[in-house]
């Protein structure tokens, strides 16, 4: 059976999207490296680790994750099956035989390094589009880690080949919602970055959602004080949940921002641990924006292996938790609980 992988879209912004459907490709970045020059993976892993990551910036867990992400990438095989996340649906590729790198591509959007892929059909000739809840729960967990760019499903194949067989996906009305999804995200975003929503001024409202959707998550939240940290060291919220297997502990600091986001709240999370390590070590780091994270930006937070959720992954999040959230929450946010129908016609079986 054909190996089975998750590739993800960089930053899963519409552009990132482009580059995959346009050019019937899937994309990673590592873009000054071109892997299409090697013939082997461990040479191919040598010289990203030598390109990206030789200054010892980067924590070595970080490097070893993006390690392997390259290793995954090389190791694709013609036929081999390929998800790609698309906003809160999939779409489903085979692997071709040819890989390349784009010059434009790469500068343009750091997706570079590209594999060859055809793309699956509907019915009606546009791309088969599954709504995540049709998948089993696992798989939407999966789907869900953040940071993570490509991903071995092989413990999920024999699903995913029952998605390549059609059985999971009998209507063409899934695509239709989902363009009517993605205009609800793509309103909501705007919503939150011009502050036409009820949400109280001065940030402090998007705190107060933040904590809501940590709480939806089965975290136990709270916004702390203002004078909590020493210095520059920030965060606005302390997130913990216990179960009988692990402890997660997260500092996350919110940035209401409407254009670019720059390095000022990464550096404030980093401060904590720099400058209380002994209380701090075990907590991760959560940057939360509405804005868009800048070049500089991404690149600290992966250095200080900060996880980082933008304007669009934040909408992503307020999107899957909706039902959680209070209703007068929701009406903050202009969001109606008055159910739409959507329009369209059962794809031929």
């Amino acid at each position: 059976m054909p190996a089975t992988y998750m590739i993800r879209a960089m930053r899963s912004a519409q552009e990132d999207f482009e580059v995959f459907f346009r050019n019937d490709v899937v994309a990673v970045g590592w873009s000054r490296v071109d892997f299409s020059a090697f013939e082997s993976p461990d040479a191919l892993v040598q010289a990203v680790e030598g390109e990206y990551y030789s200054d010892g910036c980067t924590a070595p867990q970080v490097v070893g994750k993006k390690k392997n992400e390259v290793r995954r990438f090389k190791g694709i095989e013609e036929h081999d099956r390929i998800v790609v996340p698309y906003w809160s649906s999939v779409r489903l590729a085979v692997a071709g035989k040819e890989e390349r790198h784009s010059a434009h591509d790469g500068e343009a959007r750091d997706l570079g390094n590209q594999r060859i892929v055809s793309f699956v059909r509907d019915a009606s000739g546009g791309y088969l589009t599954v709504p995540r809840d049709q998948l089993s729960e696992g798989l939407q967990r999966r789907l869900r880690v953040r940071g993570s760019t490509v991903a071995d499903l092989s413990e999920f194949e024999e699903q995913v080949e029952l998605l390549f067989d059609g059985e999971a996906y009998l209507s063409t009305i899934a695509r239709v919602q989902n363009e009517q999804e993605q205009l609800f995200k793509s309103t909501l975003l705007g919503i939150l970055r011009d502050g036409t929503s009820a949400l109280r001024a001065g940030g402090i409202g998007l705190e107060d959602l933040v904590v809501e959707l940590l709480r939806a998550d089965g975290y136990e939240a709270a916004v702390q004080p203002k004078q909590r940290f020493p210095e520059i060291a920030d965060a606005d919220i302390e997130a913990t949940r216990d179960d009988h297997v692990t402890s997660v502990k997260l500092l996350v600091q919110v940035k209401h921002h409407s254009g670019e986001s720059d390095e000022w709240g990464a550096r404030q999370l980093s401060h904590i641990l720099e400058a209380e390590p002994d209380l701090f070590l075990e907590y991760k780091l959560v940057l939360v924006t509405s804005g868009n994270p800048s070049d500089a930006l991404q690149a600290l937070c992966v250095a200080k292996d900060i996880t980082l959720i933008s304007g669009t992954q934040l909408v992503d999040w307020i999107t899957d938790s909706l039902e959680h959230l209070r209703p007068r929450t929701r009406n903050r946010l202009r969001i109606s609980d008055v159910p739409q129908l959507v329009q369209g016609e059962p794809a031929s079986e």
